[in-house]
């Protein structure tokens, strides 16, 4: 019994193994971003993964895998290349000049009250501040509004607002990311020389803390130093 509990173990580690290197290989894309392709693959991938917790042959069943996040890696490959295009489908516009597009949406199997719904999570209510909706490759809904229903922009007031700067996690659970401190071009002593300037407390009491390539420091300290410290 202890046996047949050892091999399933092994197997169970081989599989995720695996299936870690072949999730690595294939990218960092989310579900809504893949492409057809890739989705029935990785289907076939996770089938495929579930084998070895039944069977006894997990070598092949990771090679398998290894084949299949191959394939997917060459179709991606191919699609970037003119005579394969359309191996990615193409983008649908599902509202043309503020009217409905049924043409699109039937090619989409997708409903009226399904556009009315991915339309008011981007925040439009109403069709008729819509001026195009287009339905991507990996299912988000861009829209383009009208000129009248546009939100104001600093520049339409003319306003000159600072550009905002990237910002990298420089301490996290009280832990300093070096790699961090090394893309800002900053030492620990500097980061441990604000935060005790700003918060007044040591790094091993802060439990999240940000900085931009200019310097700006903001920080989540524990609860139990939370009060009475506030970023200058």
């Amino acid at each position: 019994m202890f046996i047949d509990i050892g091999i399933f173990i092994v197997r169970a580690v081989i599989v995720v193994i695996g299936t870690w290197l072949v999730t690595s290989f294939i990218g960092k894309k989310s579900v809504a971003q893949l492409t057809p392709y890739e989705v029935a693959i990785l289907f076939i991938v996770s089938n495929v993964a579930a084998q070895p917790l039944v069977s006894m042959d997990s070598f092949k069943t990771t090679f398998s895998m290894v084949l299949l996040g191959v394939s997917i890696v060459l179709l991606s490959y191919l699609s970037t290349k003119k005579p394969f295009y359309r191996l990615n489908a193409t983008p649908s516009i599902v509202i043309n000049k503020g009217q409905i597009n049924m043409k699109e949406l039937k090619r989409n199997r997708m409903s009226i009250y399904a556009l009315l719904s991915m339309l008011r999570s981007q925040g439009f209510f109403r069709i008729a501040d819509v001026e195009y909706a287009i339905l991507e490759l990996g299912g988000d809904l861009s829209v383009l509004s009208k000129e009248a229903s546009r939100p104001v922009t600093p520049e339409d007031l003319k306003l000159n607002p600072d550009q905002q700067e990237l910002s990298y996690a420089v301490v996290v659970d009280g832990v300093v990311i070096e790699e961090a401190l090394r893309a800002l071009h900053q030492s620990k002593e500097d980061l441990m020389m604000s935060i005790e300037r700003q918060y007044r407390v040591e790094i091993g009491k802060v439990l999240y803390a940000e900085m931009d390539s200019q310097g700006m420091l903001y920080a989540n300290l524990r609860p139990i130093y939370n009060e009475g410290n506030i970023s200058s």
